[in-house]
């Protein structure tokens, strides 16, 4: 028996079928409104060149809470798992397309951004090298504490912007996928700082060795990093809810130990040593923190612990990932305590008074911006004691 193929017409050819086709068309336009983008909320009054240009350029299938079932994926991976579900995070939301970044960032400004970052930074350098600005740098505070302790944090930075990829991969909103990625980069973004301050200072100062490879051994063997080491590969590795990864990453160990390493260590000690190329980069690192809080407090207590539905659970929930990650990044400060044994002394800056006065406004800091704000209840004059019993 011969294979029969049919040779009818299709629709745009068949005279028949475009009368169906034709027949099926209401006489009234289904909508009537022709104003670009009238489907997406505005944050504000009107929309911004940011919501235009990012909300919906994503399938929004209606599964997705806020979704306007427009397309679905289909492929999937192996074991059945979509390209996108609900399962990949504990939190709950009534419209996962609610988030907006405050500070409106997308592609092209993000882009510009970073390149006017690059050109400020060019003059900079170039002014401090040809002034000679690094003979004021004490030598131990130059060789062993940039070299092998900062460039080692470059590793903390690094591994926190890994954690983003499945994070930015698995969240169910465009703006929340562009936020996360932007702070993402802005984590490696830090580590290359580090690496170009490191590298920099390879030019200036015979000997000074760039490698990578002492800071590498102090963040994979060494003592004072061991409790960020183990609790980024935590977040990195060990978590699947992009959420968490999220809270986990930026309200709670970059919040801490990020900002006393950061600001209370590298930036406030550097001008004792005679360093005032650090604070440059270090200023830079601390302009995207302010950013970052900016994106996670819209996503977690703007969108999440103020929803009319899910806002308790949601609220509980961050608690219970605030328990789980606050006692890491408390070990990871107590082991950074032995930094202080490695430089010279100098009274009320690197004293305990002056440590614990840094500690005091990191965790009152972090108390303000996300434990309060979530009704969890710390006694941060404890944690302060926990974290200064590492002192060697």
């Amino acid at each position: 028996m011969g294979i029969q193929i049919e040779t009818g017409q299709r629709g745009l050819t068949d005279p028949e079928l475009q009368k169906v086709i034709q027949d099926a068309v209401p006489d009234e336009p289904l909508e009537t409104n022709r104003k670009m983008n009238y489907f997406v909320k505005p944050r504000g009054r009107r929309l911004s060149e940011y919501e235009i240009l990012c909300c919906h350029v994503q399938p929004t299938p209606d599964w997705i809470a806020g979704g306007l079932d427009w397309g679905d994926w289909t492929q999937k991976f192996h074991g059945g798992r979509p390209s996108w579900g609900n399962e990949t995070t504990e939190m709950k939301s009534s419209d996962w397309l609610k988030h907006r970044d405050p500070a409106k960032r997308w592609h092209a400004p993000y882009v510009k951004d970073k390149a006017e970052e690059a050109r400020y930074t060019d003059r900079f350098l170039k002014a401090y090298s040809a002034e000679g600005q690094i003979r004021t740098m004490n030598p131990v505070w130059r060789d062993e504490v940039l070299n092998t302790y900062l460039g080692a944090f470059g590793y903390n930075e690094y591994g926190l912007f890994n954690a983003h990829s499945s994070a930015a991969r698995d969240c169910l909103g465009d703006t929340l996928r562009m936020s996360t990625a932007m702070i993402g980069f802005d984590k490696v973004d830090i580590a290359q700082m580090v690496q170009m301050e490191r590298t920099f200072i390879s030019k200036l100062v015979p000997g000074f060795d760039e490698s990578t490879v002492a800071p590498k051994k102090e963040w994979t063997e060494g003592s004072i990093y061991k409790g960020a080491r183990e609790t980024v590969q935590d977040i990195w590795q060990a978590t699947y809810d992009w959420n968490e990864i999220l809270w986990s990453a930026h309200a709670i160990h970059d919040s801490i130990f990020g900002q006393f390493v950061r600001r209370e260590f590298f930036l406030r000690l550097s001008s004792y040593y005679g360093d005032n190329l650090t604070p440059f980069f270090i200023n830079q690192a601390q302009l995207y923190h302010q950013q970052t809080k900016g994106v996670i407090g819209d996503m977690f207590f703007y969108c999440l612990v103020d929803d009319e539905k899910w806002g308790d659970y949601n609220t509980r929930l961050l608690r219970a990932y605030t328990d789980k990650w606050l006692p890491g990044t408390v070990t990871a400060l107590k082991d950074f305590m032995g930094i202080f044994s490695t430089i010279p002394e100098i009274d009320h800056v690197t004293t305990p008074d002056a440590i614990e006065a840094a500690l005091t406004r990191v965790f009152e800091d972090w108390k303000e911006d996300y434990a309060d704000k979530i009704g969890y209840k710390v006694d941060t004059k404890a944690l302060i004691k926990d974290v200064m019993s590492g002192l060697k």
